[in-house]
C-alpha cells in the first residue's frame, strides 16, 4: 500500500507565506492552493480518504476532495470526526446529503456518530481512535494525588469553565487539591480572568503540550477531570485509560461510548459543576473506588491500539478500493501538514 497525504490548510514559503497567515486571506488562498495540490493527485489514487468536520470546515475541506473525486471517477472513503453532527444536518442538511450520495464508504471513530447518521438513513462502519497506548505506563496510585488534570483545547464547547467552577468546590473540602490546565485557545484570557475573579489558589495554566508530552502530563497522577458540552471520541480520555487516572467527565456526544458510568468511569450532566464537585470527591474519597475505575480503563485501553485499527482499515481500503480496477495510491485529505509520503 502506498500512501500520500494533502494537507488541507497547506502554505506558502516566504515571502509569500503572509497570503495563508493573514486573517480573511488565507480563506481564500489555502482553498485555492488545496485544490491546485489535490487535481494531479486524484487520478493517481485508487481511494481518497477523505477526514471530514462539521460546518465551515466540511465545506472547504470534504467537499472540494468530494467533487474532485467524482470528476476523475474515483470513490470516497468520507471518515467524518465532528461531534456536531446533529448541528450541522440542521444547518447544512440539503449540502451534506448531496455530499453523501457522492461517498463510497461512511467511517466514523464512534458508535455515536454511526446512529447519528443512521437516523438519518445513512449506513456506515466504525473504526475507532488509535491512541499509542504503549506510550503511557500505568502508576495508579493509592491514594489518588489530589490532582485534577484538565488536557483540552481551551474553547467554549468543551466547557474548562466549569471544571473550574467545580474545583473551587472541591478545594473547600481538601485543601491541597490542585488544578492543572493544559491546552491553549480563544477561551484563554476568559479562563484566566474567571481563575483570578474566582480566587481559588493552585490553578495552573500550562499553556498547549504536544502529543508526545502526553505521557509526562498524565504520568504524575491525579484525576482527569472533563467537561465537554459537545464532544465526540477524544483521546485524552483513552490516553487517561492508560495511564491509570480515574475519570470524571460529562456524558456529552459520544464520551458514554467509550467511558461507562460506575464501570471506568464517573460521567455527569453537562454544564453542572455540582455533579462534576461531587463526583471528583467520590473518587478521592469513596474506598476502592479510584483503583476499580482505573483498572477497568486499563483493560479498555487496549481496544484503542494500532493492530486492531489496522486490521479495520485495511478491510475498509480493500473493500472500496475493490470499485476501482487500476493499481494507485490511496491519498489522504487531512490537516497535517505532511509532504507526500510513502508506506506500508
Amino acid at each position: 500500500m502506498h500512501v500520500e497525504f494533502q494537507p488541507i490548510d497547506p502554505r506558502l514559503p516566504d515571502p509569500w507565506r503572509f497570503l495563508t497567515e493573514w486573517k480573511f486571506l488565507r480563506s481564500v488562498v489555502r482553498p485555492l492552493l488545496y485544490c491546485r495540490e489535490l487535481i494531479p493527485r486524484v487520478p493517481r489514487a485508487d481511494v481518497l480518504h477523505v477526514f471530514a468536520a462539521a460546518h465551515t470546515a466540511f465545506l472547504f475541506g470534504a467537499l472540494p476532495a468530494l467533487l474532485i473525486a467524482r470528476w476523475f471517477g474515483r470513490p470516497v472513503v468520507l471518515n467524518y470526526r465532528d461531534g456536531r453532527a446533529e448541528a450541522h444536518f440542521r444547518w447544512w442538511g440539503p449540502l451534506v446529503r448531496w455530499a453523501l450520495k457522492r461517498v463510497a464508504l461512511l467511517v466514523f471513530p464512534s458508535t455515536y456518530l454511526q446512529e447519528v447518521f443512521r437516523r438519518h438513513g445513512y449506513e456506515s462502519v466504525v473504526v475507532p481512535n488509535v491512541v499509542d497506548t504503549s506510550a503511557f505506563s500505568y502508576r495508579y496510585t493509592d491514594p489518588v494525588r489530589p490532582r485534577l488534570v484538565s488536557a483540552r483545547a481551551l474553547e467554549p464547547l468543551y466547557g474548562t469553565d466549569n471544571t473550574l467552577r467545580a474545583f473551587a468546590i472541591v478545594k473547600a473540602q481538601v485543601p491541597e487539591l490542585v488544578l492543572d490546565i493544559y491546552g491553549a485557545g480563544s477561551a484563554m484570557g476568559t479562563l484566566r480572568r474567571a481563575a483570578i475573579a474566582q480566587g481559588t489558589p493552585d490553578i495552573r495554566f500550562h499553556g498547549a503540550v504536544s502529543r508526545t508530552e502526553m505521557p509526562a502530563v498524565m504520568g504524575t497522577g491525579g484525576v482527569l477531570v472533563n467537561s465537554s458540552r459537545i464532544d465526540n471520541m477524544p483521546h485524552l480520555l483513552i490516553e487517561a485509560f492508560a495511564a491509570g487516572l480515574p475519570i470524571v467527565s460529562t456524558a456529552a456526544g459520544g464520551i458514554p461510548h467509550i467511558v461507562t458510568h460506575e464501570r471506568n468511569g464517573l460521567l455527569v450532566s453537562i454544564d453542572r459543576p455540582e455533579e462534576l464537585a461531587a463526583a471528583v470527591l467520590r473518587v478521592l474519597r469513596e474506598p476502592g473506588l479510584a483503583e476499580r475505575l482505573a483498572s477497568a480503563g486499563r483493560r479498555e485501553s487496549a481496544r484503542y491500539s494500532w493492530p486492531e485499527a489496522e486490521r479495520a482499515w485495511l478491510e475498509v481500503y480493500s473493500r472500496v478500493a475493490a470499485k476501482c480496477a487500476a493499481t494507485r495510491p490511496i491519498l489522504v485529505t487531512d490537516r497535517r501538514r505532511s509532504s507526500r509520503t510513502a508506506g506500508r
